[in-house]
């Protein structure tokens, strides 16, 4: 294929004069006859000769992302594409420079290429035109169970993916039942003079965990996070403590406030949704609200949330309140997907670390910041793949390993 004629499609599909048959022959070419080296030449060179010559505009990039995905055609046996396979950051997104909207064509065209070339089913590798290309011979797959256990009163421990559907204990006159989801819910019998306590924790390299207490309150756990509760709440609070990350949606009782603990820090609410990540690793306690009111208290001080605030407790105990917060960059972990905005490298391989339960090795000090939104249920090669789009940063994989590099 000459060069030019793809460098021309290139620069329409930049400034949107591309026609629809133009399009598709592009995909194409990317699809069939194109390696990544050339690939990433011809957006370059497309992306420099742009004007205006600084970003991309939000609303094409939109367009060109949509228009991409939708009218891609792919011969069978590979089903159709799914949107979003990577959900890379192109709305409310300020891009870091390094990062340049080249690279971000090249993940958009070629990760979502790639992601269906190398879908397994099964052991088997996947034939596309004659060509098979087999799955990576290094990888580690997301988390397919949440692996939680939940510790009982008397310390017998259960894991809950091995546990019949139905009921599975019960503490004084409290049933701990196992749903057809794989949630449990207590089913709360008469109170009991004595309280007793449960915990509920989620390993690192598991799925998210959801739990109902016998108030009626729902709690989600991240990966490497545990939720110590009573079993029935008996007294004027009803009070828990977590590690990790949590998000809660309170039952309403004005009469009996809802109170959240990690150390000596806590945060009161009656009725109310909010999320809590308390990471020892990730140093701040950091807790977000998304509906009602809540009171973090550290120390001697106290700050009153309203929806869209979040408030930071460094190791000192003292509180800063955060304005106008993106919510939903905060929920990412629950809805599934990574969403990382000017982070560094330590910061998202932590996160990842918990998902996939890596051991980390840091080779190199890494300056890049990272600015991308992925699924969370697709393998790390994937994940790591795109990360790699900038240039600044390299992985090797061995096993649960991970080495960062330059």
């Amino acid at each position: 294929m000459p060069d030019q004629i793809i460098a021309t499609l290139f620069d329409r599909l930049l400034n949107g004069s591309i026609t629809p048959e133009e399009k598709e022959f592009l995909a194409k070419w990317i699809l069939n006859d194109s390696d990544e080296k050339a690939l990433s030449s011809m957006m370059e060179k497309a992306w420099r000769d742009f004007k205006p010559g600084g970003t991309l505009p939000a609303e094409k990039a939109d367009e060109l992302l949509g228009s991409i995905l939708q009218r891609t055609k792919i011969e069978d046996p590979v089903p159709p594409l799914e949107i979003p396979v990577y959900r890379i950051g192109w709305r409310q997104r300020v891009m870091s420079h390094r990062l340049t909207a080249a690279v971000l064509l090249f993940v958009v065209f070629t990760g979502a290429a790639f992601y269906l070339l190398r879908k397994q089913r099964g052991a088997a590798p996947v034939t596309i035109a004659g060509k098979e290309v087999p799955a990576p011979s290094k990888d580690v797959a997301a988390p397919s169970a949440s692996n939680a256990i939940l510790t009982l009163a008397d310390g017998k421990k259960i894991l809950l993916d091995s546990a019949d559907q139905g009921n599975i204990a019960t503490q004084h006159t409290t049933a701990i039942v196992k749903l057809g989801d794989g949630d449990i819910a207590y089913k709360a019998g008469r109170t009991a003079d004595e309280v007793v306590y449960n915990t509920l924790t989620v390993p690192i390299g598991s799925r998210i965990a959801h739990i109902t207490l016998s108030d009626g309150t729902r709690v989600w756990l991240n990966a490497g996070s545990s939720l110590h509760y009573p079993v029935v709440f008996n007294g004027p609070e009803r009070k828990v403590s977590v590690t990790g990350e949590s998000y809660f949606e309170v039952a309403q009782d004005a009469a009996h406030p809802f109170v959240v603990s990690k150390g000596s820090n806590e945060i009161k609410v009656l009725g109310t949704h909010f999320n809590v990540n308390a990471y020892d690793e990730e140093g701040d306690i950091k807790v977000t609200l998304l509906e009602g009111a809540v009171e973090v208290a550290a120390g001697a001080g106290n700050r009153l949330l309203s929806p869209g605030q979040m408030a930071t407790i460094d190791d000192r105990q003292k509180i800063e309140v955060l304005k106008n917060v993106n919510v939903e960059r905060v929920m990412a972990w629950k809805n599934g997907y990574f969403d990382f905005a000017s982070a560094d490298i330590q910061t998202v391989m932590r996160e990842l670390s918990r998902w996939y339960g890596l051991e980390l090795v840091f080779n190199d000090v890494i300056h890049e910041k990272f600015h991308v939104e992925i699924n969370r249920d697709i393998p790390l090669s994937k994940v790591l793949r795109i990360l790699e789009m900038t240039g600044r940063v390299h992985f090797n994989i061995s096993g649960n390993k991970v080495t960062v590099m330059h």
